[in-house]
C-alpha cells in the first residue's frame, strides 16, 4: 500500500478523524488559525488505518515545543510500520503545537500560552486556546487510548518514567496501569488526581484511558532515550492488540518496574529560586530526599553563596533546572511521593 500525502493542506475545522477506513497509510497537513500572511504553521497528522479493525489510539508529541524525543519517535512509527501490520487505527500528530515547535519553545509565541494548560480549550480564544478546543474535539475524543509523549525540553532534566492514572478500583485506572506498565519503564508515575488544561486532563473528562512518558530533555535526544519511547510504543501499540508482526518484540521481556512513585504530576508546583545566580545540584534525578535535605545551592559570579536550596519535604526527585543560571521565581526541582 502507497503513502498518501494530502496537500495542499485543509482547514484544522473540517479535519475528520474516520476510524473505519482500512488498509491506508497518509499524511495530511491541517491549517491553523493565525492571520499572519506569512505563517507557516500547519498541524502535521500522520495515519495509519489498518487492514483489520482494532482499536484507536492517538499519539501526540510536540505539546510543548522544545521537547523532541516524541516527535522522533512518531516519525520513526509512521516510516516503519504498514497497514497490513496494523489492526485498527493509529492517528499520530508529532508537532502538536506548530507555534511552539517553530519557535522552539515551550509556549506559543503568538500568544504566549502554554498548551498544556489551556485544555479543553476554548473555540473563540486565542491561537493555543483554539488549538486546545480543536485537539480536545477532533481528536482526543474520537480515540479509544491516548499516549501523550513529553520531556524536559529545554530548561528541565526530568526522570525517564511513564504516568498513569491511578485508580486500582475502577476499570478505568486499572487500563491506565497496564499500559503503563505494558510500555516499558521502569519507573512509574501515578497521579489519582490530575492538574485541570493538561491533554491527560482532556482525556480523563471524555473517558479515554491514557499514559504520558518523559524523558531527561535538554533539546536533545539521548540514545537510551529515543530506544526507550520507541520500543515502549511498539510494546503499548502489541499490548492494545494493534500490531502482530514477527519483529514487533513479541519475545522481549518487558523490564521490570523498580519504583512507583505518587503525586499529581504538576509541574507547576516546582520549588522556586529565590535569586539569580548558577545553581549547582547536590543530588541527582530519582535520589531519594527527606525534608531539610540540601538539593543545591545558588551561587553568584563572584562566589557569594545566594540560596541554599532545601528541600521542603520528604520525597523523590522527579525534576531538576537543567540550566545552571537561573533567575529568580524559576522552577528548580520537583518531588514526587513514595506512597
Amino acid at each position: 500500500m502507497g503513502m498518501q500525502h494530502d496537500t495542499p493542506s485543509s482547514p484544522i475545522t473540517d479535519f475528520v478523524w474516520d476510524r473505519s477506513i482500512r488498509n491506508l497509510k497518509r499524511s495530511r497537513r491541517l491549517s491553523l488559525f493565525s492571520e499572519k500572511k506569512d505563517d507557516d504553521a500547519w498541524l502535521p497528522v500522520l495515519e495509519i488505518s489498518g487492514s483489520e479493525e482494532g482499536p484507536a489510539l492517538l499519539i501526540l508529541a510536540g505539546v510543548h515545543g522544545d521537547e523532541y524525543e516524541g516527535v522522533d519517535v512518531i516519525l520513526r512509527l509512521f516510516h516503519s510500520l504498514s497497514p497490513e501490520e496494523v489492526k485498527g487505527s493509529l492517528l499520530m500528530i508529532p508537532t502538536a503545537n506548530p507555534y511552539a515547535y517553530l519557535g522552539g519553545s515551550r509556549t506559543s509565541p503568538e500568544d504566549t500560552m502554554n498548551l498544556a494548560r489551556v485544555f479543553p480549550g476554548s473555540q473563540e480564544g486565542t491561537v493555543t486556546e483554539r488549538l486546545a478546543y480543536e485537539l480536545h474535539n477532533r481528536f482526543i475524543a474520537n480515540a479509544e487510548f491516548m499516549l501523550d509523549l513529553h520531556s524536559g525540553g529545554t530548561h528541565y532534566a526530568v526522570a525517564t518514567l511513564a504516568g498513569y492514572y491511578h485508580d486500582k478500583s475502577t476499570d478505568f485506572g486499572r487500563k491506565c496501569r497496564e499500559a503503563a506498565e505494558a510500555f516499558g519503564a521502569k519507573v512509574l508515575w501515578g497521579h489519582s488526581e490530575v492538574a485541570p488544561g493538561r491533554t491527560v486532563s482532556s482525556a480523563q473528562s471524555l473517558g479515554i484511558p491514557w499514559i504520558y512518558t518523559e524523558a531527561y530533555g535538554g533539546r536533545r535526544i539521548r540514545p537510551e532515550d529515543k530506544e526507550f519511547y520507541y520500543n515502549g510504543s511498539i510494546r503499548l501499540l502489541r499490548h492494545l492488540g494493534m500490531i502482530r508482526t514477527p519483529d514487533s518484540g513479541e519475545n522481549e521481556n518487558v523490564p521490570i518496574v523498580s519504583r512507583t512513585i505518587y503525586g499529581d504530576g504538576n509541574f507547576d508546583k516546582s520549588a522556586l529560586s529565590e535569586a539569580d545566580g548558577f545553581f549547582i545540584p547536590e543530588v541527582s534525578l530519582l535520589s531519594e530526599v527527606r525534608r531539610g535535605d540540601r538539593i543545591g545551592t545558588i551561587y553568584g559570579l563572584d562566589g557569594a553563596e545566594l540560596q541554599q536550596v532545601i528541600s521542603d519535604s520528604d520525597g523523590i526527585v522527579v525534576m531538576l533546572l537543567g540550566t545552571p543560571a537561573v533567575r529568580k521565581q524559576e522552577p528548580i526541582y520537583l518531588l514526587a511521593s513514595l506512597a
